[in-house]
This record gives structure tokens, C-alpha cells and sequence, in this order.
């Protein structure tokens, strides 16, 4: 039987996800939908690969770093 630390632990790696995207502003991401290339997700505005950590960090992003940055400045 898992003792009160344990179950402390469970209880934040659930809730973990959810506070991150409270604590950023976001729920997900509210801009263009990725374009699938041979099941590979692109940048809707310049093609690149999208990397998976981004994908990971930011559910549905549709483009790169590089261009929501330059979008950001414009």
C-alpha cells in the first residue's frame, strides 16, 4: 500500500502538465495547425521539420521556433 509521500507524488505528476500550461498562459496552441509530410509535422510557414520537444512542449504548434519568433517581432 502506497504511504502518504507516494501518493503525494502521483497526485502532482497528474496535476504537473495542467499547472505548466496555467502557469505559461495557455492551454494549447491557438495558431495554424502543423502540415504533415510523410507523417513528419512541418511549420505551416516555412516547411521545416517541427522538433518533438516543441511539439511536446506546446500540444498542436504548427510552426518552428525560428518563425514564431520572427512572427512575434513583425
Amino acid at each position: 500500500m502506497p504511504d502518504i509521500f507516494d501518493q503525494a507524488t502521483a497526485i502532482e505528476e497528474m496535476d504537473r502538465p495542467a499547472a505548466i500550461a496555467r502557469a505559461a498562459g495557455r492551454s494549447g496552441w491557438s495558431g495554424p495547425d502543423p502540415v504533415w509530410i510523410d507523417g513528419v509535422a512541418c511549420c505551416a510557414e516555412c516547411g521545416d521539420a517541427i522538433p518533438q520537444a516543441r511539439r511536446a512542449a506546446l500540444p498542436g504548434v504548427g510552426v518552428c521556433a525560428a518563425c514564431a519568433s520572427e512572427g512575434e517581432r513583425a
